[in-house]
């Protein structure tokens, strides 16, 4: 059985992450560049949860997995669970930021994947960058993007669960694959299958 659905989605997760917090510097670099000290309309900020935490989970399922208690599914599932709870936990900060500072407003919001479209100055907004409280600025557009994008993820995520489910695979129906698909590398292939009911 191939693992990598699972592998897929917590690499997708954590490479997310990480391009998020990349991409924040740059935006950080043009808004304080600016000479007029307020943002052009709407910015897109995001957070990120606690990456220690997050760290602590994957070694503990990690673990899990190795002493056979839960299967990687199974941890994928704990994974993302939890890392939307502290993504959650960490959207508190943007949602405070507007409350203490009335020229903050939230547009739009997804906290449970840590965007959302600000309005504000600029020097509020970097503010928040500098204490910790946003992992990362963009311009406004990019919520759009981002929301399409966590919609298509959605999907894949769907699509994969569902094939996981429908080929009895580590799905405890008693079916069982004794044989795979083998091929040659040649010009020529060589299919088997062999299942045993």
């Amino acid at each position: 059985m191939s693992n990598l659905p699972t592998r897929r989605g917590f690499l997708a997760l954590s490479g997310t992450g990480a391009a998020t917090g990349l991409a924040g510097c740059s935006a950080l670099e043009s808004l304080t560049q600016d000479d007029s000290g307020s943002a052009d309309g709407p910015l897109t900020v995001t957070v990120t949860p606690d990456q220690e935490q997050l760290r602590s989970l994957q070694q503990e399922l990690r673990q899990s997995i190795e002493n056979g208690n839960i299967s990687e599914q199974e941890a994928g599932q704990r994974y993302q669970e939890k890392q939307r709870e502290l993504t959650e936990e960490a959207a508190t900060a943007v949602e405070d930021l507007a409350d203490a500072n009335g020229d903050v407003s939230i547009e739009k919001s997804s906290p449970a994947y840590g965007f959302f479209l600000v309005d504000g100055p600029a020097e509020t907004i970097v503010a928040a960058l500098q204490n910790g409280d946003i992992s990362a600025i963009y311009p406004g557009d990019s919520y759009e993007q981002f929301a399409m994008q966590q919609a298509q993820l959605e999907q894949q995520q769907g699509a994969i669960d569902e094939q996981g489910d429908g080929t009895g695979n580590e799905s405890g129906t008693g079916n069982e694959s004794t044989g795979g698909n083998e091929s040659t590398d040649g010009n020529g292939s060589t299919n088997e299958s062999e299942t045993d009911g």
